[in-house]
């Protein structure tokens, strides 16, 4: 062998080298979440769940099977939403239960808006104002459930059986 012919196959042999190193680099992704070729799959490798994921995502504006579908403003449902129970002692007690537990840090034991809150915050509303008696059930029950400006919502912490009873103790309490 000559130089030039030794010289020719260290470029082949590093031409070579270079294909492999570039080979290996471009087909080596690392993905866990790409499916496995193996010959025999093991019951270990099916599909799973992984915490905080879902098979199927809920189809676009489905309600589930114990949802509530409530009106979007407080307009519609203070004309579309009744008070389903009637008014009786024990459900006003009951209201009265639930009052002192949400109701009274801010609006006070009367429902004038005095509250225990010594000033610190924006005054909420008198409810035993005209304008707050006039008013239908449906009115405060979104209120009780989505909040308004300063109060927040409750729909999470009050059962919609108990915000009907609620409202009959504000009823009682505009009386």
């Amino acid at each position: 062998m000559t130089k030039v012919g030794n010289h020719g196959f260290l470029a082949q042999l590093g031409l070579l080298a270079f294909s492999l190193l570039l080979m290996t680099l471009v087909g080596c992704e690392i993905n866990s979440n790409d499916t496995k070729i193996q010959y025999m799959p093991d019951m270990a490798d099916g599909p799973t769940v992984k915490a905080q994921e879902d098979y199927l995502d809920p189809p676009e504006f489905s309600v589930p099977v114990n949802g509530i579908l409530y009106p979007k403003t407080v307009e519609q449902s203070e004309k579309l939403l009744k008070n389903p129970f009637p008014a009786s002692d024990k459900v006003v007690a009951e209201g009265k239960e639930m009052y002192n537990t949400f109701c009274i840090p801010c609006h006070g034991p009367k429902g004038k808006g005095n509250n225990a809150l010594g000033g610190k915050y924006p005054t909420p509303p008198d409810l035993t104002l005209p304008m707050y008696k006039n008013r239908a059930d449906g009115f405060y029950f979104h209120r009780i459930t989505f909040g308004s400006a300063i109060m927040p919502g409750y729909g999470h912490a009050i059962s919609p059986h108990e915000r009907w009873m609620l409202i009959h103790y504000m009823r009682s309490l505009q009386n």
